[in-house]
């Protein structure tokens, strides 16, 4: 067995599956290997509006566990995921190998991200017209397996 397979720590989620939510502490960060997550994040009146979305290469979470805040946003899995799980202790042994000038400039970014990410009004989630796409692409996945197109 390699070092890399023994020290990366993976983790499956499930479609609807919630990675974490918002105002929790972040002690871990999540690189995508497969799949898709849904980042939300709660609007004034209640509901939920989509910030984005992470596709399989891109990293999530790292935010919180980077500036020791709360999340500012809930990651849920769009699709079945499988994360390399990022923990606190990997990356405080990374950012201690790194120049002070580098975490300063990380710092600042995040603080900007967080500052631009709180001031951007976002639209509610249309739950109907979510679930109906999403069983749309599955009805579509369906019939090309059954025509044998995949």
């Amino acid at each position: 067995m390699s070092d890399a397979s023994r020290v990366l720590n993976r983790r499956t989620f499930f479609k609807g599956d919630v990675i974490f939510n918002e105002g929790d502490y972040g002690s871990q960060a999540f690189v995508l290997q497969t799949g898709r997550v849904r980042i939300t994040k709660t609007l004034a009146g209640g509901g939920r509006g989509t910030l984005g979305f992470v596709e399989a290469g891109g990293i999530f979470g790292e935010m919180a566990l980077i500036d020791q805040s709360k999340r500012m946003a809930s990651a849920l899995a769009e699709e079945a995921c499988v994360c390399i799980v990022i923990t606190e202790e990997l990356l405080t042994k990374k950012l201690n190998n790194t120049d002070p000038g580098l975490k300063m400039l990380i710092m600042m970014l995040i603080r900007m991200l967080r500052q631009a990410a709180s001031k951007t009004p976002l639209p509610p989630d249309d739950l109907a017209a979510i679930a109906q796409a999403a069983n749309a692409a599955e009805h579509v996945a369906a019939m090309r397996i059954e025509e044998g197109n995949e």
